[in-house]
């Protein structure tokens, strides 16, 4: 077997979160999971702090500064919109919810999820300044698509990432043509 490194354990770790959840991201059950002794995870990890910390910066880094780059590269505020909404499409959506409860009851993975909370309406924001010039309208409009991002994550269509990518599609054409005649009176 190739040695064990903290990498392995952040895969395990994920490999958790997507199975079964936060309460599966533990020095024992990831031991287990590894088929290693705890001893393992506190010779690559100060602490589970540590270990935490770890992990969603890697969620962090992969699920929203690379997302987010993915979806700047649109070529319209559209289509960068489609791009911004098919994160929840994409990877592992069921990841995103249970990070999002464990967050509701550890103030560490809470601030991670706040950060990436306010990263990702940020976008959503600026990407929306670019449809309309109205004050406060942008604002709302990305509120609406970041709130769309967590519903369809919540959401059964979630485990249908072509289907939900195709509803959000469709609704955001829908809006398109609805913003058409407005911006056309402005």
């Amino acid at each position: 077997m190739e040695k064990l490194t903290r990498h392995h354990w952040i895969a395990a770790g994920f490999e958790a979160l997507d199975q079964i959840g936060h309460m599966g991201v533990s020095a024992e059950s990831l031991s287990r999971r590894l088929n290693v002794t705890r001893g393992s995870f506190y010779h690559h990890f100060r602490n589970r702090e540590d270990f935490v910390r770890t992990l969603l910066a890697a969620w962090e880094e992969d699920y929203t500064e690379r997302m987010l780059a993915y979806a700047a590269q649109g070529r319209s505020a559209g289509e960068t919109l489609k791009r911004y909404l098919s994160i929840a499409a994409e990877k592992q959506p069921g990841r995103e919810v249970s990070i999002r409860a464990w967050s509701l009851h550890d103030p560490l993975v809470g601030e991670f999820q706040q950060r990436v909370d306010t990263r990702r309406l940020d976008f959503a924001i600026r990407t929306c300044r670019r449809l309309v010039n109205r004050p406060g309208e942008a604002e709302v409009m990305g509120q609406m698509a970041h709130l769309c991002l967590i519903g369809g994550q919540q959401a059964g269509l979630r485990r249908d990432a072509a289907r939900f990518n195709g509803f959000m599609h469709r609704a955001l054409s829908l809006f398109e043509g609805a913003l058409a005649p407005w911006r056309a009176k402005l």
